[in-house]
């Protein structure tokens, strides 16, 4: 090719077009490889007037491509959008559409607030090895193409790892131009085709990919991979990378895709599966995914009311279509790829759903079916290898069960134990439509990435002018003692006053502000504000003991210049070190164990406390308490948020509320919203909590406010008054005595009690209620099991022991009043214990206040 040729055809391919272009009506001539590379620079977002940033999309899968990639990359974007972000999407037309007998797509159109573009160059439906590297090739050929305009890039590439080469397009392109790119690793090659035997291992073009794997990964701006197995197997090549590689799961729109019942589904219906038993294998049957438990745990089922449904395509669909003709299996039938509006009803239409990850496998593949699986409200079977990152996910959300590959027996018998218990079934798929809830919304994922895009595209200069400016606020949340109900202390935040954004939370500038070191001199500054507030808090207040807790990030907490800046703040603002906490989240704490420890311990012979943070995430939580001295521990926002869920965390925090006892820490309760909530944290013994129910983040002037008003949490549990108002009780009611040396959990029950209609007599311990029993002669007694003293078990044996007489040597029930104890306890010993003293009855904590009634009523009508 010709000098002559090259300059005007690279002249015309970087230029600038008109901004006067026309959005609307675009050239039909631009088509094939030259076809849309014109279109997206005039192309204005209709709704985006001052966007954050553009963002150019590249995907080779794209709706109306029924492939999962395309439909995550989708939302992701509409999502994006919505946070501000221009996002201009380069994707190819339909492949999976065109096995589902789909046209072509539209070359240019407006998806919501996101610009689509699609290559015209080259379109294959092969699923074949050979058709889909030719027709990757030539996607990524058009891509390279595409991104030589300077329109078309943006101020940030982001590429999927489909196909496996287009990573290194963008690699190219900031080599050529310097535009920063950020890669989504779907599916890890080369390991993916060494393992389905596409090439061996030692092969030279395998080593060659590996080299160019690194050199792309070094240069990207940022790299996501879905799971923890994923990140793991990139940094065994490249341990470097470790701090680049952020793990970002996929997601479920639980508003979208959300439980139906199965007579009221019209995909069910129209299928014939309302009456049958049917577990549903939905999406892509690839090289990657283990079919052959599955047919085995048909073939296991075949004589049972139990039937398979296959929905989607791929590689191993026929052969699978072939191994159930062979094997004669009436109890299996298939669909073809479903229209993404068909999901919610075709994700309902079953009663079990199976997500697989074939052998050798983990960690190069992340099932996405996974979550919109669990957002259908159904049970989930996932069959993979011991160490898959599923099976954490599956038992985190009590949401079905994990089945070791070629166990066709262990799934046949999960299958059989569901369809003869539907009541389990339905508390499995309520806890995994609720798990998704929780973490894995594309509301909450999409704002991760939007974090990590943004730290990319930004060169951090507006929040290095900030902290040279101070241009932050410090803001507090009070931490009320859940026994008198006052406000115990105080916990600082950080917000940042961004130049155009306004108030920013540290969740947006975290992780840039760790990677620069800007974290250090916003650490100092945040420190010396909240020490000045506290002290102007406790004069105002007249409260010396107010105390302060403090968030520090691990590089601050482990600065050799710590120290001495806290022994010039607690000398210049006069405060009393016992009142100053410093916190450090559990993650970080481990982080260097040993320089963890080595701070502790000169904190605390100055008397300043330490406090780890968002205890009980990880199993491993208990380690901190073997390996760090602490005055208190602060307990994730994340278990109670699912303590109605799993039963097993109330368990849980009462194991940490004894050992807090015995090893001298308070516990705090983190992200208490709601009075039930909160009555479930007195009633499992935590003594001090923190969350919007009782404040949002407020000022110092507010925090005044709020304490010289001297709110009582007590309010929150009261029940609702009868709307007429009348809370007379007719003096011939029955009455009911009630032991408790909970002064709150007294006052609970006796609202309740009397609400009822009926008279409450009050004990605050158990040798008050036996006093009072002998003088009152209740007709009911409802005793808590740990008072001190006189504990619940010896208060019904005494209290029995007064309803009966003597006969010679026989002793003689004289007459009978029914005891309730109320108890933690609920192993075998314990609740015959109960019955052993005497007790006609038990309630177990927490309390369903619903039973409690019934009961009452039960025994006195």
């Amino acid at each position: 090719m010709s000098s002559s040729f090259v300059t005007p055809l690279l002249q015309k391919l970087l230029r600038r077009s008109p901004d006067t272009a026309d959005t609307t009506a675009l050239d039909p001539s631009l088509t094939g490889l030259t076809g849309s590379a014109d279109a997206s620079e005039s192309a204005a977002s209709p709704q985006l007037a001052n966007p954050e940033f553009q963002m150019k999309l590249v995907t080779q899968f794209y709706p109306p491509d029924f492939a999962a990639t395309g439909q995550f990359m989708d939302e992701l974007a509409q999502n994006l959008s919505q946070q501000n972000v221009d996002v201009r999407v380069f994707t190819a037309q339909p492949g999976y559409a065109v096995e589902a007998g789909q046209g072509q797509a539209p070359a240019q159109e407006w998806m919501g607030n996101v610009f689509v573009e699609r290559s015209n160059f080259f379109r294959g439906g092969s699923r074949q090895w050979a058709g889909r590297t030719v027709t990757s090739l030539a996607f990524c050929l058009h891509t390279m193409w595409h991104l030589l305009r300077y329109e078309n890039r943006g101020d940030l590439i982001f590429l999927t790892s489909e196909p496996p080469f287009l990573q290194v397009v963008g690699w190219l392109i900031h080599w050529l131009f310097g535009t920063k790119f950020v890669t989504l690793i779907y599916d890890l090659y080369p390991e993916v085709a060494v393992e389905l035997g596409v090439l061996s291992a030692d092969h030279w073009l395998i080593q060659f990919w590996h080299d160019v794997n690194k050199k792309v990964w070094r240069d990207a701006a940022a790299i996501v991979v879905p799971c923890q197995t994923m990140k793991d197997r990139v940094v065994k090549h490249c341990p470097e990378l470790a701090d680049k590689i952020t793990v970002i799961h996929n997601w479920a729109d639980p508003t979208w895709i959300k439980p139906i019942a199965k007579a009221d589904n019209p995909f069910a219906q129209e299928h014939e599966l309302v009456n049958k038993f049917t577990v549903l294998y939905s999406g892509n049957m690839g090289r990657c995914h283990d079919m052959e438990t599955i047919l085995g745990a048909a073939q296991d089922l075949k004589n049972e009311a139990v039937h398979f449904l296959f929905v989607g395509g791929g590689p191993k669909r026929e052969v699978v279509m072939e191994q159930i003709a062979e094997r004669g299996l009436k109890n299996c039938s298939f669909l073809p790829y479903q229209d993404k509006a068909v999901l919610p009803l075709s994700l309902t239409a079953c009663d079990l759903s199976l997500v697989s990850v074939d052998v050798e496998m983990e960690g190069l593949v992340a099932p996405s079916k996974f979550y919109s699986a669990l957002s259908a409200g159904r049970p989930v079977a996932v069959i993979c290898e011991q160490h898959s990152y599923l099976r954490a996910l599956v038992s985190d959300a009590s949401c079905g069960a994990a089945i070791q590959n070629g166990d066709a027996k262990g799934l046949a018998g999960f299958i059989r134990y569901l369809s003869k218990d539907p009541v389990m079934a339905a508390r499995m798929g309520n806890c995994g439509h609720r798990y998704i809830q929780e973490y894995f919304t594309p509301q909450n994922i999409s704002q991760q990435y939007f974090r990590l895009l943004n730290r990319a595209v930004s060169d951090n200069s507006a929040l290095q002018q900030s902290v040279e400016r101070g241009d932050f606020q410090v803001c507090f949340q009070p931490i009320v003692n859940l026994g008198n109900q006052k406000i115990w202390g105080i916990e600082s935040g950080l917000r940042w006053q961004h130049p155009t954004r306004g108030l920013i939370c540290p969740a947006e500038f975290h992780a840039v502000a760790e990677e620069t070191g800007l974290i250090v001199p916003i650490g100092w500054w945040l420190l010396e504000e909240a020490c000045s507030q506290l002290q102007t808090l406790q004069k105002q207040l007249n409260n010396p003991t107010l105390k302060l807790s403090v968030n520090l990030s691990r590089q601050v907490f482990t600065h050799p210049d710590l120290l001495s800046r806290l022994d010039r703040l607690i000398n210049t603002y006069k405060i009393d070190p016992a009142c100053l906490q410093l916190d450090i989240d559990d993650e970080a704490a481990m982080q260097d164990a040993s320089a963890t420890t080595a701070t502790i311990l000169q904190l605390q012979s100055r008397k300043i406390r330490v406090c780890i943070s968002n205890f009980g995430e990880t199993y491993k939580s208990f380690d901190y308490l073997h390996r760090f001295s602490l005055d208190s521990l602060k307990i994730s926002p994340s278990l109670i948020g699912r303590i109605g869920i799993d039963p097993e965390i109330v368990n849980f925090l009462g194991t940490i509320v004894i050992l807090g006892k015995d090893l001298g820490m308070e516990v705090v309760v983190q992200g208490i919203e709601s009075s039930d909530e909160l009555l479930r944290m007195r009633e499992i013994g935590i003594q001090y909590g923190q969350g919007h129910l009782f404040s949002q983040l407020i000022s110092a002037p507010d925090v005044a406010t709020l304490y010289t008003q001297n709110q009582h949490v007590i309010s929150y549990l009261m029940p609702e008054p009868d709307a007429d108002g009348d809370t007379t009780i007719n003096a011939d009611a029955p009455s009911v005595l009630i032991a408790d040396d909970d002064r709150s959990m007294r006052a609970i029950l006796r609202s309740i009690i009397q609400k009822a209609g009926y008279r409450v007599i009050e004990a605050e311990d158990g040798a008050r209620a036996v006093e009072l029993f002998t003088a009152h002669e209740p007709d009911l007694v409802l005793l808590d099991a740990m008072m001190p003293e006189l504990n619940g078990f010896d208060c019904c044996r005494a209290l029995r022991s007064q309803m009966t007489e003597s006969e010679g040597n026989v002793a003689v029930a004289v007459k009978h009043v029914p005891i309730l104890l109320i108890t933690a306890l609920d192993d075998e010993a314990s609740i015959d214990a109960a019955f052993s003293a005497g007790a006609t009855d038990y309630i177990t904590k927490p309390i369903n206040w619903t039973v409690l009634k019934r009961r009452v009523t039960k025994f006195l009508g």
